[in-house]
């Protein structure tokens, strides 16, 4: 009877729990884990009925038959043992089965979309906490990442992770999209402001990655050197003023190579008043709805008028400004001729050629109680609704999502160089090496408005021009506010171009094909290559900016959508390059070696259908991915044809768009 004490003690005690679904609750499991609990009592439970069975079946005793039981003793406890190992075995198979199925299982990918970032880094950071968690990088390293991002999102053609680079909830409609996170606990590590400003009523469907701020730029040092204060409030920069033109200093230097940068000026200096107010955000919802302009608006012409004198105080002169290169303001304002710059390439930090130093100061308000600074977020990130329908790939995103949510797991999305130009939204984040480390509380207490730019595309040029006119006592500040109303009805109303209308999705593949078929018909060539832009481990953050990275969506294209998946981007030209048909073929099976780390991009050969090359023949070769390697070995042929004018043309020639006009024919 020895044997069968052992046996029920074993058995009996046989309730191990893998560690990891120990919770103090069955309701704080998840529904994976409750699962696997209930088949594991099921498995004990059998297991003892087993256990009972063979014991009463080899412990029967009739008292008859002790004699003959005692001479078949030794071969009873041989098959009690045989019949216990078995047991035993039987299980540990069957509870060991459960967990090694649970744990050792490959775990479906996660699909994660983060273009232009370290994303090797990050799933080193995910691997050191979730080493089970599978990743899979869905590519993007065109030129026109914004649209890209919006059209995959109109078009319900997400990862799991998603991405964007522009999020304003009360513009962009996520909820039928995206999972409310507001009730995670990884949401408790972003500053409440910084939560705020990505709110839906409450609900959370996009968190904000890493941004910087649009201030006004200022030299410390100069400001130091002549024992001025840094002003507060705009009645304290009229004061400053005085005291510069007194000494000969220019107040201020402003960056006037794009139409957008005079935009955003009226824009950030309203947004220090009128804009930033309730009355000023219902305005902007208005007339972008037609209901209400400016010049019927007392707000938006007070606006106007402060405007005004800040150009007459000299905050918007433009005459030691370089109109044709922001970069050299920039240079010439770093070298201390001025105490202020105005413009986007405000984030200085302390070591570039001169030993000033730099900080940012808010737009400033009249009397400083609403002093703003502009917020740029790189990134967007939010979890694809469709994850609902799958609990145990819903799992593994939320962890990545809580790896994210951390100083260190977004951290390891960017360079030293570009943590130092900007801030994290989180609590513990510390902004003490960074270029706003003596304004980061002001800016965590919500003393900071969005970047206006979504619904007002169709007035931004038009009205930025203006504005430009406007510094350069071309215009006056009533033409700024007629333009706006002027353009009204086409920010409303108004389409753009349209260049054709795509029936169906079209492949990052077949895309590839047209590009290839209009870069060849535009240069006369024979044939085209044309990379493409898939991710590869271990080739850094650019990856391949000449390949075809993104895909065209079932509804009407325009030059933007273009743009995404055109390798030369709006302004670059084609090239072209002569080659024999036995070249091409080596070239082809090759790739092409955009970083010099010999870890290669496809190409996609591209020419008639029923053409096929020779050996010894040579071609003229549109191509698109040209190595250093190639260079060297090929002369390059710049056609001078620019590949946005080309594409415009040759998909202007399709009435509609599918993937079997990607066949050349």
């Amino acid at each position: 009877m020895q044997e069968t004490r052992f046996f029920f003690y074993f058995i009996g005690n046989f309730d191990e729990i893998p560690y990891e679904i120990k919770k103090p609750s069955g309701q704080d499991r998840t529904a994976t884990e409750r699962n696997y609990v209930a088949e594991a009592t099921r498995r004990r439970r059998r297991i003892l009925q087993a256990g009972f069975f063979l014991t009463m079946l080899f412990h029967k005793r009739n008292h008859n038959d002790c004699i003959e039981e005692e001479r078949k003793n030794m071969k009873i406890k041989k098959i009690q043992s045989a019949c216990l190992i078995l047991a035993c075995i039987v299980a540990t198979g069957l509870i060991g089965c459960g967990k090694t199925d649970e744990t050792s299982k490959k775990h479906e990918a996660i699909t994660f979309m983060a273009p232009y970032l370290e994303v090797d880094s990050f799933i080193e950071e995910v691997h050191k906490t979730y080493p089970e968690i599978e990743l899979e990088v869905v590519p993007y390293s065109g030129a026109n990442t914004t649209t890209c991002l919006q059209n995959m999102l109109e078009a319900d053609d997400l990862p799991d992770i998603c991405t964007q680079t522009y999020y304003k909830p009360d513009v962009v409609d996520a909820s039928d999209k995206m999972i409310d996170l507001s009730g995670y606990d990884f949401t408790d590590n972003y500053v409440e402001s910084r939560l705020k400003d990505v709110s839906d009523d409450g609900a959370l469907y996009m968190l904000p990655s890493l941004y910087n701020c649009y201030g006004i730029t200022y030299n410390k040092t100069l400001l130091e050197k002549n024992g001025w204060k840094l002003p507060t409030s705009f009645t304290e920069l009229e004061e400053l003023a005085d005291k510069a033109k007194e000494a000969g200093v220019t107040l201020c230097m402003a960056q006037i190579q794009y139409p957008g940068s005079a935009f955003q000026y009226i824009c950030n200096i309203a947004d220090a008043g009128f804009l930033s107010t309730m009355s000023g955000k219902q305005w902007q919802k208005d007339y972008l709805s037609g209901k209400a302009n400016v010049s019927d608006t007392p707000g938006m012409m007070e606006s106007m008028e402060y405007i005004q004198k800040w150009k007459d105080l000299g905050m918007l002169d433009c005459s030691n400004s370089d109109p044709a290169d922001d970069g050299k303001t920039r240079d010439d304002f770093i070298k201390g001729n001025s105490l202020f710059l105005l413009g986007p390439q405000n984030g200085i930090m302390d070591a570039e050629d001169t030993t000033d130093k730099f900080g940012l100061m808010p737009y400033l308000s009249e009397d400083g109680s609403r002093n703003v600074f502009i917020l740029n977020v790189n990134r967007y990130y939010g979890l694809n609704k469709e994850l609902e329908n799958h609990p145990e790939k819903l799992e593994d995103a939320l962890k990545i999502m809580k790896v994210l949510s951390t100083v260190e797991g977004t951290s390891a999305l960017y360079p030293d160089s570009t943590l130092k130009a900007g801030l994290l939204p989180f609590k513990d984040a510390k902004a003490d090496d960074t270029f706003y480390a003596d304004i980061s509380d002001m800016i965590n207490a919500g003393n900071t408005t969005l970047f206006i730019y979504a619904g007002w595309e169709n007035t931004i040029v038009n009205t930025g021009t203006k504005m430009l006119e406007f510094m350069q006592d071309k215009a006056s500040i009533k033409d700024v506010a007629d333009q706006l109303d002027e353009d009204q009805d086409r920010v409303v109303n108004n389409q753009p171009e349209v260049i054709t209308t795509a029936t169906e999705k079209i492949s990052q593949e077949s895309c590839a094909k047209l590009v290839g078929r209009c870069f060849a018909e535009a240069t006369g060539s024979d044939v085209a290559l044309i990379s493409l832009g898939t991710w590869i481990s271990g080739n850094g953050t650019n990856q391949n900016n000449d390949g075809v990275s993104g895909k065209l969506y079932a509804k009407n294209i325009t030059d933007y959508d273009i743009c995404t998946i055109l390798p030369t981007g709006w302004s670059q030209t084609i090239k072209t390059i002569r080659l024999t048909g036995k070249q091409i073929q080596a070239l082809y099976e090759e790739g092409y070696d955009a970083v010099g780390t010999g870890k290669n991009y496809p190409y996609m050969l591209v020419n008639p259908e029923d053409m096929k090359l020779e050996d010894g023949k040579t071609y003229q070769v549109a191509i698109s991915g040209i190595s250093e390697k190639l260079a060297s070995e090929t002369e390059v042929t710049d056609s001078g044809i620019v590949g946005m004018d080309a594409a415009k043309e040759f998909f202007g020639q399709f009435e509609t768009l599918s993937e079997a006009d990607a066949e050349w024919k």
